[in-house]
């Protein structure tokens, strides 16, 4: 006979004397076949719900310790465990006679107590000589400002402060922020509950940089946003660029590089060449090295067609990529822009 059914011949007969013990205990006599088959299979629940009740609370019994574990259970769904269990405990064992639901409510009860202690932190190093009560109010003050967490994700979209984020410095990147401009952005942070400074048409307190935009833009992509959210930033910070009915170079500008760099990432799972633009810097002289090197000196020198180059990055829209090579030649330093095929899938 094999060890499986060793078990289940151990489990059945277990299941039939905790059934037999039960009913003896209520006052019946001589219960039929098909009682007994009932009995059998409440135990065996019973059965299951404490080898549950154990792989829960091991799993996070070995992890007690640790702070963000701790601040993860809900203590109030962990408290809530009593006052639901203790009401079903008292009717099982004072009115109904029903052990099997008093041994529930009692398993029920032990892993409420067992996530209460471990929700207030009682177990944290750094809680040691904290009194149950001050760690108690602790948590519970962490839930108050944590409760609506769940509900705001539900109604706005991952990322969405920074969404809010990169529509306000697109307002400001060609050096005027319009009142249609501000109720767009206004019409979404009511929309997804975010605070943001009060802002104002007219000249902005500060010019958007182009390339911080784009570091912004890269960031919000960087947090792995559902593509049809994704998708949808095209279209709004299209709709900011034309709130004022007026599309400045720089917006065009904006708008033509923001739009190649989601298109790559929503397609980026497909996989295939995409077109870029690719911005070098071609040094004249060692003195121009130098130069470079010193302003930029994350970069290394390269060979590249029988020259020494310096390759600044890619660009998804040939106005931006041409809008930072005049940047370089503005110092004196010779900038072009090649457009190329990149292979993604092939890229570290």
């Amino acid at each position: 006979m094999t060890r499986n059914n060793h078990f289940l011949m151990g489990f059945t007969f277990l299941s039939f004397a905790i059934t037999s013990l039960l009913n003896a205990s209520s006052g019946k006599v001589e219960p039929t076949l098909f009682e007994n088959l009932i009995g059998i299979l409440v135990s065996s629940a019973l059965i299951f719900s404490l080898i549950k009740g154990y792989l829960t609370v091991n799993k996070i019994w070995k992890r007690r310790k640790n702070e963000e574990v701790a601040n993860s259970i809900s203590i109030v769904a962990a408290m809530l465990g009593f006052a639901v269990g203790f009401p079903f405990l008292l009717n099982s064992i004072m009115i109904t006679n029903d052990y099997f639901s008093a041994a529930k409510s009692v398993i029920a009860l032990m892993l409420a107590f067992v996530f209460t202690m471990i929700g207030t932190g009682y177990y944290v190093d750094s809680n040691r000589g904290v009194g149950f009560i001050t760690l108690l109010g602790r948590a519970l003050n962490l839930e108050r400002k944590e409760s609506g967490d769940l509900i705001s994700d539900m109604l706005r979209p991952k990322g969405a402060r920074k969404i809010i984020d990169i529509l306000t410095k697109l307002a400001a990147i060609d050096d005027d922020i319009a009142q249609e401009e501000i109720d767009l952005i206004n019409q979404f942070t009511a929309k997804w509950n975010i605070d943001i400074p009060k802002l104002t048409a007219g000249k902005p307190d500060e010019v958007t940089n182009l390339v911080a935009l784009k570091a912004l833009v890269q960031s919000y992509l960087d947090e792995g946003p559902d593509t049809e959210v994704a998708e949808a930033l095209v279209d709004l910070i299209n709709m900011m660029a034309e709130a004022d009915d007026e599309v400045t170079k720089e917006e065009a500008m904006a708008v033509a590089e923001f739009t190649g760099m989601i298109a790559h990432y929503v397609s980026s799972e497909k996989g295939g060449d995409m077109e870029m633009y690719e911005v070098n810097i071609v040094p004249q002289d060692d003195d121009q090295i130098g130069a470079v090197k010193e302003l930029l000196p994350e970069l290394d020198v390269v060979q590249d067609r029988g020259g020494r180059v310096f390759k600044v990055g890619r660009y998804f829209s040939e106005e931006y990529s041409e809008a930072v090579c005049a940047k370089y030649i503005s110092i004196g330093l010779y900038s072009n822009s090649t457009k190329i095929k990149v292979d993604f899938s092939k890229e570290s």
